[in-house]
């Protein structure tokens, strides 16, 4: 006769592998359906609209200025870029020209890069907005043939900016020069 231990574990064995075999899975407890609520909004349509405008804003200033860096960088030039011409116009951009214009002829160039330590909202209409800003060239450098090369400075300015056709261009503003942007 065989062990009869053999036949007694392989039967133990064969139970507890049915065993767990017919466990249950554990309940699934249903996520609790969505109930209604009431939610107001945060941000109404106008208001939506509003930072919308203001972030194109942001973004068409902030491209100017870059491409108006690297202008000054290259020793200006004789007319404004597609760029400069895409995000400015009116005032604005005559100013700007007659400073690259200035740069092309003196064959000066700026060395460095202007870092804009804030943009902040000021009045605003859907077709006119106003950005409040402070550029700090203090690191930067003009380069002018024959003379020292001048510091740069740090200036707060107040830009209006205008809605023509569905782009956001700097229009017109004024600027002082200032210690700090704090």
């Amino acid at each position: 006769m065989r062990d009869g231990r053999t036949g007694v574990g392989a039967a133990a064995l064969l139970c507890a592998l049915v065993l767990v075999g017919c466990t249950p899975d554990p309940a699934v407890t249903p996520s609790p359906s969505p109930t209604a609520t009431s939610a107001t909004p945060t941000e109404t349509a106008a208001e939506r609209q509003e930072r919308l405008d203001y972030a194109a804003a942001e973004k068409a200033y902030r491209t100017f200025r870059a491409e108006y860096g690297r202008v000054l960088r290259a020793g200006g030039a004789k007319e404004p870029t597609k760029v400069m011409k895409e995000t400015a116009g009116g005032d604005y951009l005559d100013t700007f020209t007659e400073v690259i214009r200035s740069y092309r002829t003196a064959d000066s160039r700026a060395i460095g890069e202007e870092r804009i330590d804030y943009v902040r909202f000021g009045g605003y209409t859907p077709t006119r907005l106003v950005l409040d800003v402070c550029e700090d060239g203090s690191n930067t450098k003009i380069v002018i043939p024959d003379r020292s090369p001048e510091e740069g400075e740090i200036r707060t300015a107040s830009i209006e900016v205008r809605k023509v056709g569905s782009k956001w261009k700097m229009w017109s503003g004024s600027g002082t020069k200032v210690d700090s942007c704090d």
